[in-house]
């Protein structure tokens, strides 16, 4: 799970929070240091670090009245505290007994500060003990807990629920609660709340400065249910925060565009015929359908703004052709932007293999250009030497100048982001926009994310095509499934294993993307070569990763939800996804595409967790089932709340993700209602009351993001 981030840039304009982490007690520059490894560099960074989950410390239990279940609180006395040495190894264990009136509690370090120890471990001292505890006869055991001395006054005094946050190497749990809390009640008063008191008061939403308290540290009474899947009424006003904002967008957009005329493209007369001999096939009906209505935008005289939805492996890239061929015709330029380096050189790969005839001249711009390189292709950009300029949100900076930029083509794959459309629209006279994404994004969501466009669906696909084979795997099956893995490695194959969290200190009893590539790097290399992703790595690190992977460096894959924004790797054929239960069954759906794109069909193994509710069975079922990205969408948008999904990753103001808005739809759709009822209103936000939106939103729309 990604902190909340990306968010701040924006929320930073309107801020006076920019205070280094150093003004914090306890915070040095060797700690600040290790924090801005993790992104946090100022106060307004730490506040919005939101946790990762909670811990449950609202009740202190007796030794022997511990209830079963997730880590608990256990007061007892102390009768027996020492270091213990195995002879035959010599490794060194710290044990401390605690009793209660009729059982006892084992309580074990094997890493640990001998010094501290010592000072619970003599017979008869009360201390308090928070851990996993694993119940057995008589007996309980923990191993690694916290342990306090027990002071009525100070401990009833602390009961409640801790936050947890992403682990950061040199920096305790205490210290980051402490610091975290230090800081809101240092600064919190400063905060800038940006949604108008009158629209958080219609919604019944909390004020941003009491949403990030409660966030942080919720009081005893908080619904431990709510709590536990982060679903409070103060992490709702987190998440509207960055819906409303997206949607006001939309509608300023949607007004802003409405009136502009541009001059109509000329659409050659046989277009249709032109393509076919220029890619070798013909297109399926669903191709066909969307490239003319494409084709017809293009020929009005106002600027098209059109989205197409398709599913992994459907066609998209095809209708970009099509477009970029009617543009090149009428003497434009096509800037296409992906969401990674490695989708940008897969689409300039594409393009680049596309016939002469076609009289498109693509190049491909990214952020390792050396100076001179990226001043000799700017400036041939601008005079029109290139019409398909492809990359990342580089080509929204202000160091690019097009020549005549009819034509922007944005991949938005998982993510769905206003601020790119928003912001090239300020490249050129109102360009015509062509939005693709892969996720199947149920159509009622679609109208709500995307109101200031026209939707084509594409659900057939190529001939070609066949879905992967999905198969639910219980816990006594996972060695067969290990077999098959490494059988598909040693024929050359690739393969993925998906894990749902970074690191195993994140989730209790989960597996994590970082410990199962240390396993399986000891068990398989040095025959097969294995790589690592996940959202905490630099987009550098990762396109690095990725492009290894998809040049065949890497044999096996293992990652997070990261790799629902794939590329085409033909030779991988396996995925195996770790606690299944705790994705969605459209992110689910999204992951398993990434395999079986070439020759032979692929296989994904939903791994089972032991003990897994029957209802979390049925609803993965449905995976098995059904290989229609859109009824799966469907589905999950019924189902939500069964099972165990986890949450939602967190994005930037302005970008939101198919989790989120299937979860929380009906706060989506509040949050466009409010946003169109304000423009409407106030059309350029006038108002001084709104005048933290306008700031922010001005951020989007015009601030430059060069790289």
């Amino acid at each position: 799970m990604k902190a909340n981030l990306e968010a701040l840039p924006l929320m930073k304009g309107i801020q006076k929070l920019n205070t280094p982490l150093t003004r914090l007690e306890h915070i040095g520059p060797k700690r600040a240091s290790l924090m801005a490894g993790k992104g946090i560099r100022t106060v307004l960074d730490l506040l919005f670090l939101t946790p990762i989950r909670y811990e449950d410390r609202t009740c202190i239990y007796p030794v022997d009245r511990v209830p079963d279940g997730g880590p608990r609180l256990v007061k007892g006395t102390v009768v027996y505290g020492k270091e213990e040495i195995f002879r035959s190894s010599g490794k060194r264990i710290f044990r401390i007994v605690v009793k209660g009136a009729e059982s006892t509690l084992e309580c074990i370090w094997f890493n640990y500060r001998k010094p501290y120890l010592r000072r619970f471990a003599s017979k008869g001292t009360e201390v308090v003990v928070f851990g996993s505890i694993n119940k057995g006869p008589g007996k309980g055991q923990t191993y690694h807990p916290e342990i306090n001395h027990y002071d009525p006054e100070i401990c009833e005094a602390n009961l409640g629920f801790y936050p947890v946050y992403p682990s950061i190497p040199g920096i305790s749990p205490g210290l980051m609660r402490s610091t975290v809390g230090k800081a809101l009640n240092a600064y919190l008063p400063e905060l800038v709340d940006p949604v108008p008191e009158e629209v958080r008061k219609r919604l019944s939403l909390p004020p941003l400065a009491e949403a990030l308290r409660n966030v942080h540290f919720p009081s005893r009474q908080c619904p431990v249910d709510e709590l536990k899947i982060r679903k409070t009424a103060f992490h709702k006003r987190l998440l509207f925060d960055r819906f409303f904002l997206a949607m006001l967008i939309i509608a300023y957009r949607k007004r802003s565009r409405g009136g502009k005329k541009g001059p109509a493209f000329q659409v050659p007369s046989r277009w249709e015929e032109d393509m076919r001999g220029f890619l070798g096939f013909e297109l399926t009906n669903d191709q066909k359908m969307a490239a003319r209505d494409i084709a017809e935008d293009l020929r009005r005289a106002s600027p098209m703004n059109r989205l197409v939805i398709g599913d992994v492996g459907c066609g998209k890239t095809v209708l970009a052709a099509v477009a970029a061929y009617i543009c090149a015709k009428n003497g434009g330029q096509m800037a296409l932007m992906a969401p990674t380096q490695v989708l940008a050189r897969q689409h300039f790969d594409f393009f680049l293999g596309l016939p002469e005839e076609m009289d498109l001249r693509p190049i491909l711009v990214t952020g390792k250009l050396k100076e001179a390189e990226r001043r000799d292709i700017n400036e041939k950009i601008r005079k029109g030497c290139y019409n398909v300029i492809i990359g990342t949100h580089i080509l929204a900076g202000q160091s690019i100048t097009y020549s005549d930029l009819g034509l922007v083509v944005i991949d938005e794959q998982q993510r769905f982001g206003v601020k790119q459309r928003a912001r090239m629209d300020r490249k050129g006279d109102s360009p015509n926009q062509l939005v693709m994404t892969a996720t199947p994004i149920p159509r009622t969501l679609a109208l709500a994310v995307y109101g200031d466009m026209d939707v084509s669906v594409i659900r057939e696909y190529p001939a070609a095509h066949r879905p992967p084979l999905t198969e639910l795997v219980r816990p006594e099956k996972k060695r067969v499934v290990f077999q098959r893995l490494v059988e598909a490695l040693s024929s050359g194959q690739q393969a993925f294993v998906i894990c749902p969290v970074i690191e195993g200190s994140e989730e209790q009893d989960i597996k994590s993307a970082g410990d199962m590539a240390s396993r399986l790097a000891q068990v398989l290399s040095p025959r097969f070569r294995i790589g690592l992703v996940h959202g905490r790595m630099g987009q550098e690190d990762v396109d690095k990763v990725m492009a290894e992977f998809k040049e065949g460096r890497i044999d096996l894959l293992v990652g997070t939800s990261l790799l629902e924004v794939g590329v085409h790797v033909p030779k991988a054929q396996i995925m195996v996804i770790e606690h299944p239960e705790r994705f969605g069954l459209a992110q689910l759906h999204q992951l398993r595409g990434r395999v079986g794109r070439g020759d032979q069909r692929g296989s994904c193994f939903l791994m089972l967790s032991e003990g897994l509710p029957e209802v979390s069975r049925e609803r993965l079922k449905v995976l098995v089932e059904c290989s229609d990205g859109f009824e799966i969408s469907e589905k999950d948008l019924e189902m939500r709340g069964q099972g165990e999904f986890f949450g939602m990753r967190q994005s930037g103001i302005g970008e939101l993700e198919l989790q989120e808005l299937l979860d929380e739809s009906d706060l989506l759709r509040r949050a466009r209602s409010e946003a169109e009822g304000l423009i409407d209103s106030d059309p350029e936000l006038k108002n001084p009351l709104y005048g933290p939106l306008r700031v922010l939103l001005d951020a989007v729309l015009s601030k430059p993001v060069d790289i």
